[in-house]
């Protein structure tokens, strides 16, 4: 039994990183149908490839102006900072011309002029570079991004196409920020939380938190419970055992790491009515929970939104967690005030 439930897992272990492998940008022959995205589920670089492959495909199967059409104006081509984007492709960079390019169509059949960014990169001579001797990669650079408003590195997979008779590389591209795993101390911190708290705003959060205390172990606890990115007014993150018992807090009513007292206390008399929300949060591994505490901020107890995740630091199982109070907001020259 013990060994047909080994193959069993082995089976589906093989069968899960299946689309992982396919997506690899060093896997042979990938098509269309083996991967399928569109602009609004980009969120890897496996993802991006088979992006640009489906486009490459689409060109070839509907033709040049059907596909211009398409990747300016359908879903499925242009979400935000993801789209599909054609440039020639000439030795003659400075005279690179826009075949599409759905942020400014004006753009397009006019030549790009000279592009080198921050990093120092020429962008068309790099993109000839490439496509002359590899038919498709990777391109790293900086470039503006209409989400940000800023300067941003973005990689983008190019593959070579002949766009109507013109040598060109059909390609997208994902901005660093987008990637996973990839968490803006000036966009990510409890500040910004505590001034516009949504359950997105807190999920993201503790994800970026989670991730501090995955890769740092439980060096990072102290930076968590005090550091003012992750401590502002309202907001703190905390952190517990299995058993529920704190391992750090930003709040100083909790008590020290071992004193037995947890955020989310499962007493019968407690917010939770006797439910373990502790094994719920370790079973689902990730979990919002409602309840009422003590806001820091204004030292009332409030309704509270919180989310816990499981991560494991050191080699142990850790819940993560943070909330918000729901009817407040922090004004910069007033403070916390109710609606």
């Amino acid at each position: 039994m013990r060994r047909q439930a080994l193959s069993s897992l082995i089976l589906l272990l093989f069968l899960a990183a299946a689309p992982a492998l396919a997506s690899h940008p060093d896997s042979e022959a990938l098509t269309c149908a083996d991967r399928s995205v569109s602009a609004k589920a980009v969120r890897t670089t496996g993802d991006v490839r088979a992006f640009v492959q489906c486009a490459y495909e689409y060109v070839q199967e509907m033709g040049f102006e059907e596909a211009r059409r398409a990747f300016h104006e359908d879903e499925r081509w242009r979400s935000g900072a993801y789209y599909v984007f054609v440039d020639e492709v000439t030795p003659m960079r400075d005279a690179a011309q826009a075949l599409v390019y759905p942020p400014d169509p004006s753009r397009e059949g006019t030549p790009w002029g000279p592009f080198i960014d921050a990093y120092g990169n020429d962008y068309f001579q790099e993109l000839h570079r490439i496509l002359s001797s590899f038919d498709e990669g990777w391109l790293y650079y900086s470039i503006f991004n209409p989400d940000s408003g800023n300067n941003d590195p973005k990689a983008s997979y190019v593959k070579a196409i002949d766009w109507d008779g013109t040598p060109a590389a059909i390609g997208a591209g994902i901005y660093r920020r987008d990637l996973p795993g990839t968490c803006q101390s000036e966009e990510v911190n409890a500040m910004e939380l505590e001034a516009d708290p949504s359950d997105e705003r807190l999920q993201e959060f503790v994800r970026c938190a989670a991730m501090e205390l995955e890769s740092k172990g439980y060096f990072a606890t102290i930076t968590l419970a005090t550091d003012p990115r992750w401590k502002h007014g309202s907001i703190y993150l905390f952190g517990l055992d299995t058993n529920g018992y704190a391992l750090f807090s930003g709040d100083p009513d909790i008590g020290q790491p071992g004193a037995g007292a947890s955020e989310l206390n499962d007493m019968m008399d407690g917010p939770f009515g006797g439910r373990d929300v502790v094994s719920v949060g370790d079973a689902f591994g990730e979990t919002l929970l409602y309840y009422t505490a003590r806001n820091p901020g204004n030292d009332e107890m409030q309704n509270k939104v919180t989310f816990v995740k499981r991560v494991v630091a050191n080699g142990l199982p850790v819940l993560i967690g943070a909330g918000y109070y729901p009817g407040y907001v922090t004004r910069p020259d007033y403070g916390i005030f109710p609606f």
